[in-house]
């Protein structure tokens, strides 16, 4: 009777499973390597829609300052216009 080591006999038996489950760890491997891949590109595709959303804000806050700031202008301007004609109207007078 041949005498075997635990070390020996463990790695038989270990080799013998590996080669029977091999594709099974195949295909495991495989699916992981997927769901890596659509996990980048779900990664990616939020990444560019938080980019386009965050020039879309950039861009949006923008305009409306200008326009606060022509608005504060034409108002500005308005005021001018009726306080110079008060003072025109009382050098008249």
């Amino acid at each position: 009777m041949k005498q075997e080591t635990p070390m020996s006999g463990f790695m038989d038996t270990f080799l013998a499973k590996l080669k029977e489950q091999s594709f099974t760890i195949v295909l495991m491997l495989g699916i992981i390597w997927y769901q890596g891949k659509m996990m980048e590109e779900r990664v990616a595709y939020w990444q560019k829609l938080y980019e386009e959303q965050k020039a879309y804000i950039q861009e949006t806050t923008q305009d409306d300052k200008q326009i606060l700031l022509d608005r504060i202008k034409y108002l500005q301007d308005r005021q001018d216009k009726y306080a110079d004609d008060a003072i025109n109207e009382l050098k008249s007078n």
